[in-house]
């Protein structure tokens, strides 16, 4: 019989905040049947089960293997240095007792460029990028139109897979939680239990509502007020109406509009919600699909003829999940998937910070109680998971730097104890997920997929290509194919530049001959641009296609040329901007060199297998959990890892 508690919780993700802009929804998938040329690359497939090969288990010969089960956790950008450094300050209990209950390393190296979806993907799979297929947070593929890129987070592997499929396939249930690249929409990728990113129905919005005495009678019991109540409505494209209804529920002769009712319908039932200023409410708004969202109250002015209220409301959500009765279960238990912390509302002053770390607990709370619940309820031997805390914090608090903007030694003071704050949700979650684990018989891991640096100026490289004659643009800022040699698909600090080759691109201009020199002349670009301020140099590696597989980037998916920028530097692939340097209406950044202290990850164990005596072991490498897993739970790694087992975490 299986223990009650077998589980492995996983990784963390940047989508929102990392995801590149696009004016396109869906890509034009054409086939291109290309000619022969010598500087084609290899054609990307889509994904592959690959073979087993024996990774040997760790158990003495001749004992049986302890069948126990794992939980790993992905902290995103759960940065080595700041994490430890708050555990040995006390603001992080539930991690440090892990730590000193097991063992720590020093770090872990994450894979190039430290983006969210390759380095998920790869701790998932072993596989570095040139397996997985997934180069960047967003990248083109030759398939497409020229201007178009996909996003990493939705695209499937090409010739790896991730650890959670080769343990089903070995007689193992497994788990995937939130995961990148684990979701129902890859079918081919999925666990026994999946859970992917909520999907997004509506985006978030600060709405101004004009009230007006009742018009219509509203059902069910209606709350008094002792002055005359006011109603209002707004709709939520292709979502819903919003019914509003507000009272002044004090008896003081004195007309103060306190209380306000929110429904889907003119009624006063168990789905109303009531808030007052400052309060939040959560609302089904498609029972069909449990889609729904948080409502926030900021406001009522009655200085006007008419009252106005002010509500923030976050995107709207719905679950995605497999098998179906896991979805069922999870709408029925847990509602709606909550928004991420929401940057953007951050950015144009819908909310403040206030509210923004209220977003970001909400959500981290939940995925804690629903991973718990799946552990529970489902007895996973493999249960990988994601928490968003450190990166959603990181973007917006990293002030760190003087030459970030609006630096000050008291904001930067307040924006660390916002980070601090986050630290203690995440050891609150931590804790949640603690509750059901037992540690006698499950390893628990705790991982990151890549740090976070402090940023102080963006680039917006494609600026610098249609500077240099390379990218033409129309009025609107459309790419011209016909007319363009170049483009690039930034994500953070990495930036990928395609040429518009003749017989690999279905509009390609550039012919075999042309290719070299302008292939020449990208890297020239890249390699001779400074800050026009400090002289410094941009960016700390350019490298041609055919020098990628030194950092295991050689994939079809990757860029004629590939560059990551010196720390300090965000890389924008917005089009039509005038200037190629501004100052970012943000803090920190990821991508960078994964050799360098601010890209380093936590990684913690304990549990089951693990030596309890607190020692901190060399550095490792994200691409050795999947082997490290397969070793734990006794199966057969696929042909396609890259990493080894973590021979010192398991030695006792």
């Amino acid at each position: 019989m299986k223990y009650l508690t077998r589980l492995i919780v996983l990784f963390g993700f940047c989508l929102s905040a990392c995801a590149p802009k696009s004016t396109l929804s869906q890509p034009t998938l054409s086939v291109i049947c290309s000619t022969a040329t010598p500087i084609t690359r290899p054609t990307a497939t889509t994904t592959v089960v690959p073979t087993q090969t024996h990774i040997p288990t760790l158990t003495p010969e001749g004992t049986e293997p302890i069948h126990h089960s794992v939980v790993l956790i992905s902290w995103d950008a759960g940065r080595a240095d700041l994490i430890y450094g708050m555990m040995s300050k006390g603001l992080m209990p539930n991690f440090a007792n892990l730590a000193a209950n097991g063992i720590q390393a020093e770090y872990a190296q994450t894979i190039d460029p430290s983006l969210t979806a390759p380095a998920h993907n790869s701790i998932s799979t072993g596989s570095y990028p040139n397996r997985t297929g997934i180069v960047s947070n967003a990248f083109h593929n030759s398939n497409d139109s020229f201007y178009w890129y996909r996003k990493g987070f939705a695209e499937p592997l090409d010739k790896a897979e991730p650890i959670w499929v080769t343990a089903s396939r070995a007689g193992l249930t497994s788990a995937a939680l939130f995961f990148p690249g684990g979701t129902p929409s890859l079918p081919l990728q999925t666990a026994d239990y999946t859970i992917g990113f909520g999907v997004r129905d509506a985006y978030s919005k600060q709405q101004t509502i004009n009230l007006t005495p009742p018009a219509k009678s509203w059902q069910g019991t209606v709350p008094r007020s002792f002055s005359p109540p006011f109603e209002g409505t707004f709709v939520i494209s292709k979502v819903a109406h919003i019914y509003i209804y507000m009272v002044d529920s004090s008896d003081d002769d004195l007309a103060n509009y306190d209380s306000v009712f929110i429904n889907t319908y003119r009624s006063f039932n168990d789905q109303t919600i009531q808030l007052r200023i400052g309060d939040w409410g959560s609302l089904i708004l498609d029972p069909t699909k449990y889609s729904g969202a948080d409502f926030l109250l900021q406001g009522i002015d009655l200085d006007g003829n008419t009252p106005e209220l002010t509500i923030y409301y976050t995107s709207v959500n719905h679950n995605i999940a497999s098998p179906r009765q896991l979805l069922v279960a999870l709408n029925e238990n847990f509602g709606f998937y909550p928004a991420e912390a929401d940057d953007y509302a951050l950015k144009h002053g819908w909310i403040t910070n206030q509210d923004y770390l209220a977003m970001l607990e909400r959500a981290s709370l939940w995925k804690a109680k629903v991973s718990a619940w799946v552990y529970t309820m489902y007895e996973p031997d493999l249960l990988m998971t994601w928490q968003n805390n450190f990166d959603s914090a990181g973007h917006v608090w990293l002030l760190t730097d003087t030459r970030q903007n609006d630096y000050s030694p008291e904001k930067s003071a307040r924006y660390i104890e916002n980070y601090q704050r986050t630290a203690r949700i995440a050891d609150h979650a931590l804790e949640l997920m603690l509750d059901v684990v037992d540690l006698e018989n499950t390893t628990l891991m705790m991982v990151a997929d890549h740090g976070m640096s402090p940023i102080h100026t963006t680039v917006y490289v494609n600026t610098l290509l249609e500077k240099a004659g390379l990218l033409k643009l129309d009025r609107r800022n459309y790419v011209i194919v016909n007319k363009s040699k170049a483009m690039a698909v930034a994500s953070g600090g990495a930036v990928n530049i395609y040429i518009n080759l003749i017989g690999r691109e279905e509009s390609g201009i550039v012919t075999n001959d042309e290719y070299p020199q302008i292939q020449a002349d990208i890297v020239n670009l890249l390699s001779s641009l400074t800050n026009p301020e400090t002289g410094e140099p941009v960016f700390s590696r350019v490298l041609t296609y055919d020098e990628l597989s030194d950092i295991h980037l050689d994939h079809p998916n990757s860029g004629d040329v590939f560059a990551q920028a010196n720390p300090g530097y965000n890389l924008d692939g917005w089009r039509g901007k005038k200037e190629v340097f501004t100052i970012p209406d943000f803090y920190g950044q990821h991508g960078y060199d994964s050799t360098i202290n601010d890209m380093h990850t936590i990684f913690i164990a304990a549990g089951a297998q693990i030596p309890q005596n607190g020692q901190t072991i060399s550095p490792i490498k994200v691409i050795d959990y999947a082997p490290t897993i397969a070793a734990l739970l006794g199966f057969d790694s696929a042909s396609t890892v890259d990493g080894t087992p973590i021979t010192s975490l398991l030695a006792k």
